[in-house]
């Protein structure tokens, strides 16, 4: 697909298990926070907020595992848990940079969408030296709609002045991944670790190209004395 990089005018990336190998931290923190709130967290409460955006979670929190506080003061206390992980710890996924690098040396512009919060997520760009190459974040928050719903990409899409057709988005949700596709956009499917067995397979068909890292697709954008 990169090997023909003229034909694309944007790229629009997801976050987490996209670009930053933070599933596991989000994975520990669903527990934490519910241990935190005196609850039992349900086995498979990680993949039933996955799909979410931080205030859904919150209300699921509020509404269905009845944690005491309103939604808001919920959603400040996943927030705050979040911070301290994106700021420290949490590793690229392998190549992330120096992709987002090279696009913007071919003049083909990068957003984020993203369902997490932006103030946690940018001391990871600017600790990875992500900052400098994305033009352009949104959230599910500032959009108001989950990526249930296509408006995100669109939006991501119109403010890097490209249409659906010549912008290729990167998600490891298979639900993210089915609406970008629905709404005209190239997907590359990135099977990060976290991605379970039966969505890889899926991501592996709906998907124009999948990845596990950035390798292939960096090597394909570099000339060859710099690959």
């Amino acid at each position: 697909m990169f090997k023909d990089s003229e034909k694309i005018r944007a790229a629009i990336f997801d976050v987490d298990g996209t670009l930053l190998n933070s599933t596991p931290m989000w994975n520990k923190l669903t527990f934490a926070f519910a241990e935190k709130m005196g609850i039992a967290a349900p086995d498979d409460l990680f993949r039933t907020l996955n799909s979410l955006s931080l205030e859904q979670c919150a209300a699921y929190y509020h509404d269905v595992l009845h944690v005491e506080g309103t939604v808001e003061e919920i959603h400040e206390g996943i927030i705050a848990l979040a911070r301290e992980g994106y700021a420290k710890e949490v590793p690229e996924i392998t190549g992330a940079a120096a992709f987002l690098k090279a696009l913007s040396e071919r003049h083909i512009p990068a957003a984020v969408a993203t369902a997490s919060d932006i103030a946690s997520l940018r001391p990871a760009f600017d600790r990875l030296d992500m900052s400098p190459y994305i033009s352009v974040i949104e959230s599910c928050t500032t959009i108001g709609k989950s990526k249930e719903h296509p408006d995100i990409y669109l939006k991501c899409a119109a403010d890097l002045k490209a249409a659906p057709h010549e912008t290729v988005v990167f998600e490891d949700a298979l639900y993210a991944a089915k609406t970008a596709k629905a709404a005209g956009f190239s997907v590359i499917g990135v099977l990060s670790e976290a991605v379970e067995e039966g969505d890889r397979i899926a991501l592996q068909k709906l998907c124009d190209r999948c990845i596990t890292d950035y390798t292939a697709l960096l090597g394909e954008l570099l000339p060859p004395e710099d690959r």
